[in-house]
């Protein structure tokens, strides 16, 4: 950078700062992004949360001796009913509850099936888990009994089994970690565009709008150094937002709430570091596509509807990353934004990333943005982008 281009840099970080919009821009994000991915983490291991206590309501439990003692024996708090089932489930004072009807005893000694009602409300939150281990522990009960009747009457249980299935789970802790934080890149690239995203309109549209880009450019300045000033006082909140995003997800990854549930979810420093590294050049990048397109807006609102829609650029490939709609080419690894989602992802999997990989996504990237800065200090020179006319 010259002596211009620091000159400029130093005034446009100081408006910037006087600026609440923008300081507050770049906070703002890099605290709602980790506050939602610890809520979302947060749910998804309550609702995976298959080893803590099962308190159950069982109306009729003296119907079923021998079926509320297995249940007993294999983890259940029974608990009998105070009131009207249904009216409880639909309040929400019970999550679920077995009723086992009069003639259970009945239809169980007569060999025939006997019929029993698991009430529960489905559209509540957090009653499919329990759902689910009560279902569990009725199938373990059907094979129990089935088999003991089966032996009674001389044959092997093994004759109602004609498949056994052995199901070998060859997941990692890293990939189980990748999968509950599939959208964990999407925060941190949102918070490379959102970070500096006002500092770039108002150093361009903002100034024009206001009549000062045109002052400004009378002076003696190289248009490249102008860029480059502007596009640096971008870069600055951007980092910033980038650094606060990655280090309180950092914290939130490493709460003891979240590290005491069946969940790998901790970054690692290294992991944290590498990171980093992939997000520095989309942190460059960011503010000078910015730039380049609010030259073309007439005003600041038009300017910042236009790069709010910009924000999906880096949203799609992530959700099709995330929900694994399409698998990653080495192709992908030159295309700037959707490279850094490939390489995290690999990352996050805990797959071991190729120096000439993290060259050519990084080396990518940064051509962009030269590519970027160019054109706008060219288009700098044109009385039309200018002036706005």
């Amino acid at each position: 950078m010259t002596a211009k281009a620091l000159a400029v840099f130093a005034k446009e970080a100081l408006d910037a700062v006087r600026d609440r919009r923008s300081v507050l821009s770049a906070l703002s994000f890099a605290l709602f992004g980790p506050l939602v991915l610890a809520m979302a983490l947060s749910t998804i291991a309550k609702s995976s949360d298959d080893k803590g206590p099962l308190r159950l309501t069982v109306a009729g439990g003296g119907h079923a001796p021998s079926l509320v003692r297995f249940l007993e024996q294999n983890g259940a708090e029974i608990v009998r009913p105070s009131g009207d089932i249904e009216s409880a489930v639909r309040r929400g004072d019970l999550t679920l509850a077995l009723v086992i009807p009069e003639d259970y005893g009945k239809s169980f000694r007569s060999s025939r099936p006997a019929r029993v009602e698991l009430v529960y409300d489905a559209s509540r939150m957090g009653s499919s888990t329990p759902v689910r281990r009560v279902e569990k522990l009725l199938e373990r009960y059907n094979v129990q009994v089935a088999g003991l009747r089966l032996t009674a009457r001389g044959i092997s249980p093994q004759v109602a089994l004609p498949v056994r299935l052995s199901a070998v789970d060859l997941s990692t802790a890293a990939s189980r970690a990748a999968f509950a934080l599939a959208t964990f890149p999407i925060f941190l690239l949102m918070a490379a565009f959102i970070g500096g995203m006002n500092v770039a309109i108002d150093t361009t549209a903002g100034e024009r709008e206001r009549g000062s880009l045109e002052t400004l450019l009378v002076h003696a300045v190289p248009r490249m150094d102008l860029v480059v000033g502007k596009w640096m006082a971008a870069v600055v909140f951007n980092l910033a937002a980038v650094l606060l995003t990655l280090l309180f997800s950092f914290l939130v990854l490493r709460w003891d709430g979240l590290q005491g549930m069946d969940i790998p979810v901790a970054l690692s420093v290294r992991d944290a570091l590498r990171l980093l590294v992939l997000l520095l050049p989309l942190a460059l990048l960011a503010p000078a596509l910015q730039m380049l397109i609010a030259l073309f807006a007439r005003s600041f609102k038009e300017a910042q509807t236009q790069l709010s829609l910009l924000m999906f650029v880096p949203m799609i490939p992530g959700l099709l990353l995330s929900f694994q709609s399409f698998e990653p080419k080495s192709w992908m690894h030159a295309v700037p934004i959707l490279a850094e989602q490939v390489v995290m992802r690999d990352l996050l999997y805990g797959k071991v990333i190729a120096p000439s990989t993290l060259a050519l996504t990084v080396g990518a990237t940064v051509a962009l943005t030269a590519v970027c800065l160019g054109v706008t200090s060219r288009l700098l020179r044109h009385e039309r982008i200018v002036l706005g006319r």
